[in-house]
């Protein structure tokens, strides 16, 4: 395990280094010995470092920019147009200290520029620092997504509520709503309920719908009522 920096497992580092010299491999790898949180993977020929980049997912990728079978600002181009690279930290490695050659890789889509040979302690610090990064972002996607995905859960389940709500309503609204042919006696007024019942018309609209019956009597009825009572105490 490494002493110089502890890092979790979470942030283990995955280095593609892309040189078509063997002696910067052998360098390279000889820095990054013996530390447990990098994996280093060395391709000689970037005409396949693209597809070596695909099957990897590097966290970190180390470019040289003058390579004979592809120039380095053009594989410098491909990889930020590859969707599994487009995002992933390149830290040139070149011999080239050129400010414009600098600028133009900076320009393209690296990430930082190394001298070669670096020092180790400033390489590993380096490969750390971008792969780090890298994977931070990552896990801030996942999730962002996750929170995206259960807030869309949400919104489609509250959506359904909402419909199973009005559902329920409708229904309530329909129960209480008198509808179709209503059994009524043509003598008494009673009116014959669904277990066959004869009941008064008021207990029947009071159990059906949300009708609140104050009883009192009508101009006629009074006037009936009144010369009844009217008519007992003359005859009395």
């Amino acid at each position: 395990m490494s002493t110089d920096h502890e890092l979790p497992d979470s942030y283990h580092a995955m280095v593609l280094l892309i040189d078509d010299q063997p002696f910067v491999g052998d360098a390279v790898t000889q820095a990054l010995a013996g530390q447990d949180d990098i994996d280093l993977h060395f391709c000689p020929d970037p005409q396949q470092a693209l597809e070596l980049a695909n099957h990897l997912h590097p966290t970190v990728i180390l470019l040289d920019l003058v390579m004979p079978q592809l120039d380095g600002l053009t594989l410098l181009k491909r990889l930020r147009a590859n969707p599994v690279t487009a995002e992933v930290p390149i830290v040139v490695l070149s011999a080239e200290e050129e400010a414009q050659t600098k600028s133009d890789a900076f320009a393209i889509g690296a990430n930082d520029y190394l001298v070669k040979l670096p020092d180790v302690i400033e390489l590993r610090a380096r490969i750390r620092y971008h792969s780090r990064a890298h994977l931070n972002r990552l896990h801030r996607e996942e999730a962002h997504a996750a929170l995206r995905e259960s807030q869309q859960e949400l919104v489609r389940k509250n959506t359904e509520l909402s419909l199973k709500n009005e559902e329920i309503r409708q229904a309530l609204a329909e129960v209480k709503e008198l509808r179709g042919l209503l059994p009524i006696c043509c003598n008494c007024k009673k009116i014959r309920d669904d277990q066959n019942y004869w009941c008064q018309i008021d207990a029947y609209l009071t159990e059906h719908t949300d009708v609140i019956f104050s009883h009192s009597l009508c101009p006629e009825c009074y006037s009936n009522v009144m010369k009844e009572w009217h008519d007992q105490k003359t005859e009395e």
